[in-house]
């Protein structure tokens, strides 16, 4: 049975436990400081990065303002493209929708893709109670669930391991669930993910069910958005007859457009990458290309509750980039099994207690207190949410809860006790008199030991002498004036409205009105949450960011040659006469025999007659595919700034499989198919169309951030400049 986060112990407690943990503290060190580094670099490319996270915070607090309204255009979408789309108010409606939609297939397993939502509903263990078997497919979650352990990190889930402790969990666990690993297996990054690739190819060749969550729900085309690097996610998403993703209400962006913001956002705050390796995007069905059968699932599990929040709700607004972890000093300690739940660091501090909004467990009320209030997470933070603000909201909920629960516990009598001392000038300057003779007699610079309560502090830390000479002193011998009692009520009056100042404005409790139907009870939660209370959310509208480039053709293509080589992709450039030449020099150098092409490949692309050609018509068997060495495809538009080629199963293209299930691809890009910049990219292409977005071949950066390409998509990926004689003789 899979494993779940204990939620019965507060943070300190299961920090505790963690940091007595070396190799994690190593491990953690390296990797948020090698990850902080790499998204420094990229974003600093762009001159328009603040735009761009101005602009994803509005659209998002849009779409918060307008959830109902889009939530039913994405439910209209959905529908009219062949999916079907199902409502839950909490985790377990969602994972019985789920287990019922298995069954009904008559599969006893499904393959899913790494999925936050999934995991914060425990759908696995739900999944295991009725007989059905997930299967992680994703190298880290994997790793995870072979070992009997819990994610760790938002975006890699086994930083916690090294590689020695991977290749003995490879060892041992494999065999026990499919193809069983090399007894000659080392520690090698490269082996272990060969290791993995080769235990996973024949279950994602011939599973039926597939399990998804998104990055992304478009509600002007009702498009799903899954974000990935290694290839796992394009074969669960494209593979399997029946595909079923869980999808938060808030995951929504109210238009095709608004991705190209969150394209340029979410990569490079993740993984420091301009653009991930593969962006799948589909919409429903699309009959011949994909799984004949689509559900999905919205899920609310609290997240109205926090939509009613006026200080809260931009919680909301995560995109799950884990930035924000990234640069925590306490999650860089402690490592995410501390926060006792699959959202860890600053976010999952913000966010747990607000959708578990009512709990008052000790775990919900010690994550606000699990921050130094730095300020590093706003800072990072790609659509601008104000963690530590958020923060000490909910610490002064928490506080207010207990002084009406528990009026005599120490921390309320010490608060007390320092307020009477603050607010009376006699005994302020009695505790500083008293605390200059301390520091006078002793012989230390620092107290080591204070009394209860105060030994709480000086049990983890020294608590700094005061001063032996107070400000007032050096004040009255200095100018001969003593200005202690010259307070007026004026001032005093001030001073306690601002020790109650987070007392204004506490959230009201969630909203109500749940009904039978899912779909009502979301729905009526959310008009709830909106009622009224909403100000200064922003239309979509124009923005500053960039959404038209500045290169001259020749810097385009300079430009996409740099980003390709960068990737490790291999280019070749050929004009019209010269481009079967140059394939079949690309597949006699990757030693193919056999080649796949879509039905309407132009003839002057072929290779000789001594290639075993492969056809789409009628549509090759997945079996097929997997024994065919390499595909030839065309492409909708190539992005130079990210090195990105898009695939709309248009024309010279052919369906979703042929580019994913062949070891060796080989793209052609004509000149005129290259734009600059992401927004481009958006305004050239269908948004209703299945898309795959590459840039480079598959990768993966699981094991000690060490990055290996070829992990479950092609290995090997050729691009071919097809370049314009005319236009360039004229240049």
């Amino acid at each position: 049975m899979s494993r779940v986060f204990d939620t019965t112990l507060p943070f300190p407690t299961l920090a505790r436990r963690e940091l007595g943990d070396t190799q994690l503290r190593t491990n953690l060190a390296h990797a948020t400081s090698t990850i902080r580094d790499k998204r420094l670099r990229v974003v600093g490319e762009l001159s328009d990065w603040e735009e761009l996270r101005d602009a994803g915070a509005s659209i998002k607090d849009y779409v918060l303002q307008h959830m109902d309204e889009l939530l039913v255009e994405v439910e209209r979408n959905v529908t009219r493209h062949g999916g079907v789309v199902h409502w839950a108010r909490n985790g377990a409606e969602a994972n019985a929708i789920v287990v019922d939609l298995v069954k009904a297939t008559g599969e006893t397993s499904v393959v899913k893709v790494k999925s936050m939502t999934t995991a914060e509903t425990e759908l696995n263990v739900a999944l295991e109670r009725h007989g059905i078997t997930p299967y992680e497919t994703d190298l880290a979650e994997l790793i995870v669930q072979l070992g009997d352990d819990l994610p760790s990190h938002i975006l890699v889930p086994a930083i916690h391991k090294n590689r020695s402790q991977i290749r003995d969990i490879f060892l041992d666990k494999m065999g026990e669930s499919g193809l069983a690993a090399p007894a000659d297996l080392t520690d090698d990054p490269t082996e272990l993910t060969a290791a993995a690739r080769a235990h996973l190819r024949d279950r994602f060749l011939s599973a039926k069910v597939a399990i998804s969550g998104a990055n992304f729900l478009i509600a002007d085309s009702g498009g799903l958005v899954v974000v990935e690097s290694e290839g796992n996610g394009r074969m669960c998403l494209t593979l399997p007859d029946t595909l079923i993703s869980v999808v938060g209400v808030e995951k929504l962006l109210p238009d095709w457009q608004s991705l190209g913001v969150f394209l340029q956002l979410l990569p490079r705050s993740a993984t420091g990458e301009r653009m991930n390796p593969y962006t799948s995007i589909f919409t429903g069905v699309t009959e011949g290309d994909g799984p004949s059968s689509f559900h999905l699932v919205l899920l609310d599990n609290g997240r109205t509750s926090a939509l009613a929040e006026p200080d809260g709700r931009d919680v909301l607004r995560c995109i799950r980039c884990s930035a924000c972890m990234n640069v925590c000093p306490v999650y860089e300690r402690t490592g995410g099994h501390a926060y006792g739940n699959p959202y860890p660091g600053p976010i999952g501090a913000v966010l747990v207690p607000q959708l578990r909004r009512g709990a008052r467990t000790p775990l919900e009320d010690s994550l606000p207190f699990a921050s130094t209030l730095c300020g590093a997470c706003y800072e990072a933070c790609p659509v601008k949410i104000n963690i530590p603000k958020i923060l000490v909201r909910l610490r002064s909920e928490i506080v207010d809860h207990k002084r009406e629960t528990n009026p005599l516990g120490p921390e309320l009598i010490a608060m007390t006790a320092l307020a009477k001392g603050f607010s009376s000038p006699r005994l302020f300057r009695s505790a500083i008199a008293a605390g200059a003779v301390i520091a006078g007699r002793s012989k230390r610079r620092t107290l080591r030991h204070l009394p209860p309560p105060l030994n709480k502090w000086s049990a983890t830390r020294d608590a700094p002498l005061p001063p032996t000479k107070s400000f007032r002193t050096w004040f009255r011998a200095t100018h001969g004036d003593d200005t202690s009692t010259a307070r007026t009520n004026d001032d005093r009056n001030h001073s306690v409205a601002g020790l109650n100042f987070f007392e204004s404005g506490l959230p009201s409790s969630a909203p109500t009105g749940m009904r039978e139907s899912g779909r009502e009870a979301v729905l009526a939660s959310i008009a709830d949450a909106l009622g009224g209370n909403w100000s200064g959310a922003a239309a979509t509208g124009e923005h500053a960011y960039r959404t038209r480039g500045s290169m001259s053709a020749n810097e385009k293509m300079e430009r996409l040659r740099h980003r390709l080589l960068d990737y490790n992709a291999t280019l070749s450039e050929a004009y019209p006469d010269e481009i079967a030449e140059t394939i079949a020099a690309l597949l006699s150098k990757r030693s193919s025999s056999s080649v796949a092409i879509p039905t309407d490949l132009p003839p002057s692309w072929l290779v000789g007659p001594e290639m075993h050609v492969y056809r789409d018509e009628p549509a090759l068997t997945i079996k097929q595919l997997d024994a065919i060495d390499s595909t030839i495809s065309g492409c909708a538009v190539a992005i130079a700034e990210t090195g990105t080629i898009v695939l709309d199963s248009g024309p010279t293209q052919g369906r979703r499989a042929l580019s994913l299930v062949p070891d060796h691809l080989i793209i052609v890009v004509r000149e005129d198919q290259v734009v600059e910049i992401v927004p481009e990219a958006i305004a050239r292409v269908q948004s209703d169309t299945a898309q795959t977005w590459i840039s480079g071949p598959s990768a993966t950066s699981d094991i000690e951030l060490e990055r290996v390409e070829g992990v479950h998509g092609p290995r090997r990926l050729d691009v071919v400049l097809l370049l314009d004689r005319r236009e360039t003789q004229g240049g």
